[in-house]
């Protein structure tokens, strides 16, 4: 074995060790980008001192004030950003094959008007995949997903990704920013007791679903026939989509769901739970 030959097997050796603890550390350029987007916007939303008062919350239809006095949402501060954080949460990531990732889930929500960022991070085969669900100011939404954390693969937006934008901010609002129950955004239509239609509109879009409240108040589950829509086979199908939520505990004077399921319901009425979060960070920041 030559000389030469040595040196080249050290270089190859040290430059797949580089690699490989570059790929393990916490450092990415997107999620530092991300990161910096997010604080720059919330730097530019002005905050309220205004708190939720008994007088709104009794416009509500009667399920949604039961919601309210269950977690406590009269005299809670109005905040206009919050971030929730979902730390190694269990992800479908391919429907038809059912392959599951851990995964990290950095959200973001505003309410000035309505907009909502999120970043994800997980690996395949050791290769860290990221992903950034994002909603536009022309009214388009969707997700850009990078590979080893510098190559995009893809970047998928269309006005469908803004309207799924919108009613997974309501349906996380309602969960981890309850105030957001009283934004001019949102209207709503009672069904029966246990039973919410809300709209949510915002730039010329508008999207729907229905929230479930049990007699105790506890919001159980959220349904929208509208949020999803996936290719499968070839064949563009809409599918339901419904986000059950568990296990209250109290939280900043809130009592908060901490356990939160996703679901997308296929036409046959089978159930996929593709996002199972039981490790949620919420931060109030402005």
């Amino acid at each position: 074995m030559t000389k030469g030959f040595v040196v080249v097997i050290a270089v190859i050796v040290v430059i797949v060790v580089s690699v490989i603890v570059y790929f393990r550390s916490s450092f990415s350029p997107e999620k530092k980008k991300f990161i910096a987007k997010m604080n720059e916007r919330a730097n530019q939303v002005e905050m309220k001192q205004e708190v939720c008062t008994k007088e709104e919350i009794e416009k509500l239809p009667k399920p949604l004030q039961r919601y309210c006095q269950y977690i406590g949402l009269e005299n809670f501060p109005k905040y206009q950003v919050v971030n929730a954080f979902f730390e190694q949460t269990d992800f479908v990531f391919d429907t038809k094959s059912g392959k599951q990732l851990k995964m990290d889930y950095d959200l973001w929500l505003f309410y000035d008007e309505i907009f909502r960022n999120a970043f994800c991070s997980s690996s395949m085969f050791g290769i860290p995949f990221e992903g950034t669900d994002y909603m536009t100011a022309d009214g388009r939404g969707g997700m850009r997903g990078i590979l080893a954390k510098h190559v995009q693969i893809f970047d998928e937006n269309d006005e469908q990704g803004y309207k799924a934008g919108m009613i997974s901010w309501l349906a996380e609002s309602v969960v981890m920013n309850p105030a957001a129950l009283l934004s001019n955004f949102v209207t709503y239509e009672e069904i029966d007791d246990t039973h919410v239609k809300a709209v949510v509109s915002c730039n010329g879009v508008s999207g729907s679903g229905i929230f479930t409240i049990d007699e105790d108040g506890r919001l159980t589950e959220f349904y929208s026939a509208e949020r999803q829509v996936e290719v499968i086979d070839g064949e563009k199908m809409e599918l339901g989509w419904k986000c059950y939520c568990e296990d209250y505990q109290k939280h900043d004077e809130l009592y908060l769901a901490t356990k939160v399921k996703s679901t997308k319901i296929f036409p046959d009425g089978r159930e996929l739970v593709y996002f199972d979060a039981d490790n949620i960070v919420v931060t109030y920041v402005k």
